[in-house]
């Protein structure tokens, strides 16, 4: 199938398509109702085909649609008929967990991503789970949103901000105890040493995991509550 994805960031939306190279991107922000996110879609992809529709959602999806209204976005996204503004089919799954979904191979897996705020999934043994950890706490008291995003990064110098994102991914190590680490978004580039046993992954890679929603990809994900299982291709 000829997918589209559409990841909604708190600071672009970004587009890919199959048979295209490289995306687009749409300004996204604190205004942003889905509405509107529809119509820059439109215009932004109108020399696009496509079949189908992945949507990456930044905040909870329940049972394969939205939940939950997202922190840093307008309104309006939750009870918007999304298949019939588009007229496609249309599947949604939280944006960090389709991040994780596309690097995702077998048995522990963690991906947290690095961005205008932050998030994470972790994948074990093909039950893929995105959780919430921006209210997490570093060591010196503050939550993780409030030394890892850009806004912070900006405040308070580079040394800091890698300072504590090596914090934050040794916490979540504890935790869930991952066999292999993912750090993506934004500004995971900024990592310049990566933490022992992380690895870096671009964002564009997301678009493996938006074809992992749909029939024909080598894994087949589906809802199930809040949470989302892999259906591996029979070989």
């Amino acid at each position: 199938m000829n997918i589209l994805m559409i990841d909604v960031g708190g600071t672009n939306i970004k587009l890919m398509a199959s048979g295209h190279e490289g995306w687009r991107k749409v300004p996204s922000g604190p205004k942003l109702t889905a509405a509107h996110m529809v119509r820059e879609v439109l215009k932004a992809t109108e020399d696009w085909t496509y079949e189908a529709i992945t949507l990456g959602y930044p905040g909870l999806v329940e049972d394969g649609k939205p939940a939950r209204e997202p922190l840093n976005l307008g309104g309006g996204w939750m009870k918007y008929d999304y298949e019939k503004a588009f007229e496609k089919p249309v599947r949604f799954i939280n944006d960090a967990a389709m991040q994780a979904l596309a690097n995702y191979e077998s048995g522990r897996m963690l991906f947290f991503g690095l961005g205008t705020s932050t998030g994470a999934t972790i994948i074990v043994d093909d039950v893929v789970i995105p959780m919430e950890v921006g209210m997490l706490y570093l060591s010196k008291g503050a939550r993780f949103l409030e030394r890892l995003d850009d806004e912070m990064r900006d405040k308070y110098g580079q040394k800091k901000w890698l300072k504590s994102v090596n914090e934050a991914v040794e916490i979540l190590r504890d935790v869930y105890k991952p066999h292999d680490i993912v750090l993506g978004g934004g500004n995971a580039k900024h990592v310049d040493t990566l933490p022992a046993g992380c690895r870096f992954r671009d964002n564009q890679r997301a678009f493996i995991g938006a074809t992992r929603m749909w029939p024909g990809a080598d894994m087949l994900v589906e809802p199930y509550g809040t949470s989302w299982r892999i259906k591996r291709k029979k070989t």
